[in-house]
């Protein structure tokens, strides 16, 4: 029985002095590689660098030099929904000597870095992004692993976006009367997949229908309006001479096949859908996905209105005291629009301007009878107003040409003076 306790106690011993020896030996093979003249194999790598075959010391320089490097040249951005701010290089501290201490000889070990928490907020804060909508942790995390790989980075923000501040809802709408020949979509759907663009042209070409340019351009001037309240990019966008029925002043989008197209691109990093749907005579088209940081207002100034002028024309079929309206003229429109982006303490960040939409006179027509010389004075003329053109022997006016209309050409604004001006004859 004393033998057996004898055996066990003498191989307890064997195994404790054994350890011993194994731990102590491996110790001083650790502290010989790392503090002493021995070269790291083959392979050694911490983070990006490559320190193989070299000691210790000449890796820590290794290591230092390179995140110098680093620190003048590199670019660390965070970007939302078109917004940028710089988080500066020595907001990141690196912990080459505990990276040291973890390389494992042969491996890859890690480059250790921290970004400092406050300069983070700063720069989150400075492009109105409020950090009870972000994950901050996670963005932090990202900006360490990027700048521990010694690499710029350009980081969207809209990704790290708390997952339940991320549900859907209309964001904008925009409702057109409904044409007869968009019934054929009038219960479509289309998704804005993230950095891509849509083409109103592309979008009938998929569907296999051809229409109208009329009915093409009241569904691109709703999609338009519902898609400028948001950080949506126009790539292309036409107006016509003439603002169509049932288009809003400031929205219109002209279409035409092979001529004029509505082309619009999502630079987020989320999909949005487009609802398009009829109802009651009416079709709305409505911008659905998650809410922006931001938040979109449209507005315009006052329109500026410009009146027409009178063009006169002289016909030998009419009487000399005959007068027809050969076009009622129409006037002239200025439409600013611009686009208030505001964060999400309310505080207005900036104001574009989007467009400036005109829209010419179109100049009120009448043609007149020839009058004799024997009616040329003022008693004899008593349907004539004073603002009237004289006979086209008192005045050398092209406009007032006997017998003849003008030709496109020949309808002249005038001066500047003039076109604001309006209504009057072409003579006065």
């Amino acid at each position: 029985m004393r033998q057996n306790v004898s055996l066990k106690l003498f191989f307890t011993l064997l195994l404790t002095v054994s350890y011993l020896l194994t731990t102590t030996k491996v110790a001083t093979w650790a502290y010989e590689s790392f503090a002493g003249g021995n070269k790291f194999a083959e392979g050694t790598m911490i983070g990006p660098i490559d320190v193989s075959n070299r000691s210790a010391d000449e890796a820590y320089k290794q290591v230092n030099e390179k995140v110098n490097e680093w620190k003048q040249s590199a670019t660390m951005t965070l970007v939302l929904e078109g917004k940028e701010a710089t988080l500066p290089t020595n907001a990141f501290t690196f912990h080459i000597e505990e990276s040291m201490k973890q390389a494992v000889s042969g491996k890859r070990t890690p480059l250790l870095v921290s970004v400092d928490h406050e300069a983070l907020q700063q720069a989150i804060t400075s492009i109105g992004a409020l950090s009870d909508w972000m994950d901050v942790e996670k963005v932090k995390a990202q900006l360490e692993h990027e700048a521990a790989s010694l690499t710029s980075a350009q980081l969207s923000l809209q990704q790290y976006v708390r997952e339940d501040m991320q549900q859907e809802t209309v964001l904008s709408q925009a409702t057109i009367p409904l044409h007869e020949e968009l019934r054929a979509i009038s219960q479509t759907a289309m998704t804005i997949e993230p950095k891509q663009i849509f083409s109103v042209l592309d979008f009938f070409e998929k569907q296999g229908l051809s229409i109208s340019k009329e009915a093409m351009t009241l569904f691109a001037s709703a999609l338009y309006e519902a898609i400028i309240p948001t950080n949506f990019e126009i790539v292309e966008r036409h107006t016509s001479a003439v603002l169509q029925n049932g288009v809003k002043a400031g929205f219109e989008a002209a279409v035409e096949q092979n001529k004029k197209d509505f082309i619009f691109f999502n630079p987020n990093d989320q999909s949005y859908t487009i609802e398009v749907r009829a109802e009651d005579g009416q079709m709305k088209v409505a911008l659905v996905g998650i809410p922006f940081i931001y938040q979109y207002a449209v507005k315009t100034d006052p329109i500026e209105y410009y009146d027409p002028k009178t063009i006169v024309q002289y016909s030998a079929l009419l009487k000399p005291n005959e007068k027809r309206v050969k076009e009622e003229g129409k006037k002239g429109m200025l439409i600013r629009l611009y686009k208030e982006v505001y964060d999400r303490n309310r505080t207005l960040v900036e104001t574009v301007l989007v467009s400036e939409d005109f829209y010419p006179p179109i100049h009120r027509v009448e043609v007149r009878g020839l009058r004799s010389e024997t009616s040329e004075t003022p008693n004899e003329s008593p349907n004539e107003s004073p603002n009237e053109s004289p006979a086209p022997n008192e005045s050398s006016t092209p406009n007032e040409t006997p017998s003849t209309e003008l030709t496109e050409q020949e309808d002249i604004w005038g001066n500047e003076n003039e076109q604001i001006k309006g209504n009057e004859d072409e003579t006065s």
